[in-house]
């Protein structure tokens, strides 16, 4: 090995030894003669979280005394308004409480170290909201829009472009809502372009029955408004206008098909069409009338009707016309045997003769 690049690898590993021991005995000195302002900074982080943790619970304590204050006091629309501005403050507050609490942390290890730190964070921070600024303003904003316009409440049931189910809660940002079979949906707000709420206003549920054919119509919708009649009695908490029988809606291939519509209170409509369909049902079984289904009619060859062709008849060609015999050709015979000696090696015509 060459003396001289030995050196240098031994110079290298020296050098690289007493910086990390100077290194190292200046952290422990530092430690020694710091280590109770180092605990204190510490104490004062945890204590900090620790209080913005209080100030969250706080906040939700006292957003959800306010929400359920106002659901015994204020009627069901005015409530569900308050529900969704409660919410909405709760997302606020949380983001100020992280944001001041972050602030304090810094503050901690000294202003120049904060003032470090917040300009590294605002240049990455800058880079990224280049990026995705336009999306993060466009759901705050339509938020806010949603929210000062009352296009839907906590506790609505709306139907957006990605999902249908009911608002658990609104944030700055996005929207919350569990669906049906209780899945939880989060959706950005500026995502949502068109609305359809379920919940505000009256609705009209509406069925169709299917009835024969064979059956007297007349007489069916008469069993059909009887039947609907004693379930609107008996079930007024449900509807708001009695059951209708518009009448006949459509012919099928096999069904005669009656529109029912009725007006009912809100969330109400799945219930009340299905407790007309069992009312009808049951109205139709107590009389016999059944309801129709695919069918096929046979109808055996008669008398009456045309005679069945005969054997003969059917073995004769259709207009009279008998086709002519195919030709036949013995083995080895062409089709035209003057191409036999015809044909010159260019596969030309017949050879003229010499004039």
């Amino acid at each position: 090995m060459n003396p001289s690049f030995s050196g240098e690898i031994m110079h290298f590993f020296n050098t690289t030894g007493v910086q990390f021991l100077e290194n190292f005995r200046g952290t422990f000195e530092y430690l020694r003669d710091h280590l109770g302002d180092l605990l204190w900074r510490l104490f004062g982080v945890v204590f900090i979280f620790f209080c913005a943790n209080l100030l969250l619970r706080w906040v939700s304590y006292l957003t959800s005394r306010t929400m359920k204050k106002n659901h015994r006091l204020l009627p069901q629309q005015q409530s569900r308004r308050v529900d969704t501005l409660m919410t909405l403050t709760r997302s606020a507050a949380r983001y100020l409480i992280y944001f001041v609490a972050l602030l304090l942390v810094l503050g901690q290890f000294g202003g120049g170290m904060a003032q470090n730190v917040l300009l590294a964070v605002g240049s990455i921070g800058g880079i990224a909201f280049g990026f995705g600024a336009q999306n993060l303003v466009k759901d705050v904003v339509t938020g806010l829009f949603m929210i000062f316009e009352n296009q839907f409440s906590v506790g609505d049931y709306i139907q957006t472009e990605e999902a249908t189910g009911t608002v658990e809660a609104t944030a700055v940002r996005v929207t919350y809502l569990r669906s049906a079979k209780g899945d939880q949906i989060i959706i950005p707000n500026g995502s949502i372009e068109r609305v359809i709420n379920y919940t505000r206003g009256s609705y009209i549920a509406t069925i169709v029955v299917s009835t024969a054919y064979e059956a007297d119509t007349r007489q069916v919708m008469g069993l059909m408004e009887e039947a609907l009649r004693e379930y609107g009695e008996a079930h007024r908490d449900l509807i708001e206008e009695m059951p209708v029988v518009r009448g006949i809606d459509s012919f099928g291939e096999s069904s005669v098909d009656i529109s029912v519509a009725c007006k009912v209170k809100p969330m109400k409509q799945w219930e009340v069409e299905r407790g007309m369909r069992l009312a009808i049902k049951e109205a139709f079984d107590r009389r016999g009338i059944e309801f129709p289904y695919p069918r096929m009619v046979t109808i055996p060859w008669g008398d009456h009707l045309s005679p069945a062709p005969s054997p003969e008849e059917e073995a004769l060609p259709p207009f009279g016309w008998t086709p002519a015999p195919a030709p036949e050709f013995e083995d080895g015979e062409l089709l035209d045997s003057g191409l036999e000696d015809g044909e010159d090696e260019d596969g030309g015509g017949p050879e003229e003769d010499d004039r």
